[in-house]
């Protein structure tokens, strides 16, 4: 199946709104801002489809347009079937001059024998700034499928004001090396990434408050600070639900920082 969707906003005395929306089959966005006054536009990708099939091509074009705050998160876990060749996902964002994204997906949860690569291209303009979150599942857990894909790429690149900024390509093929040896996972199943570019933060304050947040949360993490003005946050656990709560949590006291 080829899908595509394409999201644009537009900021209306202060509120950023939905200024146009096109989905093809299974997906749909809708708009989930409770409080029609907040400025931060808030917005969910629905899927008729219980999850990710073979040979599926999906394509999402996001564009955030100036002065604009958007916050996207995904309706359910993103399910990659069993698969005999593979699917591709491809995702570009691009964030206008002093526009903020925050996208904030559902756990992934590779089936047996699934195939699947993702690519990310984030561009941002002069003054924008992104919160880009993934988290990576070993499979159906509870089925005793712990790493039992084929493979699985996820590769994300953001790109400011034409410079390269952040590369990150997460690779994984278990039947060439077991993720859970030494250097690799160690044993964890479970992982969060989140990166945050933003030239106009205090990164070094952020940092000790992300830090001083974690440390009391009995999880394994480390936070880099990135070639710009940026943070890469990454936790190793055992349960989604627990990351995908943290990585709201990082998320607020971020938004929190800007205002």
């Amino acid at each position: 199946m080829i899908s595509k969707v394409t999201i644009e906003s537009v900021e209306k005395r202060g509120i950023t709104e939905l200024k146009s929306v096109f989905c093809l089959t299974p997906f749909k966005v809708v708009e989930v801002r409770e409080d029609k006054k907040n400025p931060l536009l808030e917005l969910m990708l629905m899927s008729s489809s219980p999850g990710v099939l073979d040979n599926d091509e999906l394509s999402f074009d996001y564009l955030i347009a100036e002065n604009c705050q958007v916050e996207m998160t995904t309706q359910s876990f993103q399910r990659l079937f069993t698969m005999e060749n593979s699917a591709v996902q491809k995702t570009n964002v691009v964030v206008k001059e002093n526009a903020f994204l925050s996208y904030l997906p559902q756990p992934t949860v590779p089936h047996k024998d699934s195939n699947f690569k993702s690519v990310n291209t984030i561009h941002l303009e002069k003054n924008a700034a992104v919160v880009w979150g993934e988290i990576f599942t070993c499979g159906r857990k509870l089925k005793d499928e712990i790493f039992q894909f084929t493979q699985f790429q996820s590769l994300t690149k953001i790109i400011q004001e034409e410079k390269l900024v952040y590369f990150e390509n997460l690779f994984l093929n278990p039947t060439k090396r077991n993720p859970l040896n030494i250097g690799q996972y160690e044993g964890f199943t479970h992982q969060l990434s989140l990166v945050y570019i933003d030239d106009a933060c205090d990164i070094p304050d952020l940092k000790k408050q992300l830090d001083s947040f974690l440390e009391d949360k009995q999880c394994t993490f480390g936070i880099s600070e990135t070639a710009t003005n940026g943070l890469s946050i990454k936790i190793l656990d055992f349960k989604a639900e627990k990351l995908l709560t943290l990585m709201k949590q990082l998320t607020q006291i971020i938004k929190n920082g800007r205002l």
